[in-house]
């Protein structure tokens, strides 16, 4: 497995959050926000110079963490201008990955899900036209939350090619009381293309990898004993003293303990 990091976590200004990236020698980068400006925002001239500034680098783009779909299911204006800016920045950066979500949270969510299928389908079919993979990401804050919910999205939407970004730390979020193990990946391992990894106390607060509920040692494992040859993505959310960079650093050194 290859280990990279989305950089705003490390900071929004991209210069110095490579440099943090070529220090802890990561393998490859996300790239969500930039001086606070979605990806999916930024003009064409701007995207290849990051391009150029990556290259000189030597540092690969695994993915462009798009805010596809996550929004209302009612509101969903704008919504293919977002997912057709985030394959135009995945074709310039060189990104084989876009991500997508699974409308804001409802109280119900799996009366969402034949309306999730319906957007990601055609979604999909037009990354993949362009070379791209769609990936829906299992988020708290989404209908698509649980493994259970998140296999249940994936049979609705049948969208072939549609891949899943699992994030254990997301599902955790949910209840973590009740998330133990792997948090139910069984379900769901076959369409894993990416893993964002985070981690989360008894109190619902972002924390350090190893410091919360999610058994990370099991996860390795798991990717291990599967030959997971994908990303393994930092996405910590919480912050040491004020700094995400500091809560990054120290989350890379808990899961290199790990491996």
């Amino acid at each position: 497995m290859r280990l990279g990091v989305i950089t705003d976590e490390i900071s929004g200004d991209l210069a110095h959050a490579l440099d943090v990236v070529q220090e802890l020698e990561l393998d490859t980068v996300e790239l969500r926000t930039v001086d606070g400006v979605p990806v999916t925002a930024l003009p064409e001239d701007e995207l290849r110079a990051i391009r150029a500034e990556l290259d000189r680098r030597g540092l690969p783009v695994c993915g462009v963490a798009s805010p596809f779909l996550k929004c209302s299911r009612g509101d969903t204006a704008g919504q293919d201008e977002v997912h057709a800016r985030a394959l135009a920045a995945a074709e310039i950066l060189g990104a084989p990955l876009v991500r997508a979500f699974s409308f804001w949270r409802e109280p119900n969510p799996a009366v969402t899900f034949f309306e999730l299928g319906e957007a990601l389908r055609p979604a999909v079919a037009q990354a993949a036209a362009a070379g791209v993979l769609v990936a829906l990401e299992n988020e708290h804050d989404c209908n698509a939350g649980s493994a259970a919910e998140t296999r249940a999205a994936l049979d609705a939407a049948e969208a072939p090619g549609l891949g899943l970004i699992w994030d254990p730390g997301n599902a955790a979020m949910l209840d973590p009381a009740a998330f133990h193990g792997l948090g139910g990946l069984e379900l769901l391992y076959d369409e894993v293309v990416h893993v964002h990894v985070k981690d989360v106390d008894g109190g619902r607060n972002w924390c350090r990898i190893g410091d919360g509920v999610v058994d990370f040692a099991a996860l390795v494992r798991l990717l291990r004993e599967r030959g997971y040859g994908g990303v393994v993505s930092f996405e910590t959310h919480y912050q040491r003293d004020g700094s995400g960079e500091a809560a990054t650093r120290d989350c890379v050194a808990a899961f290199r303990e790990l491996l």
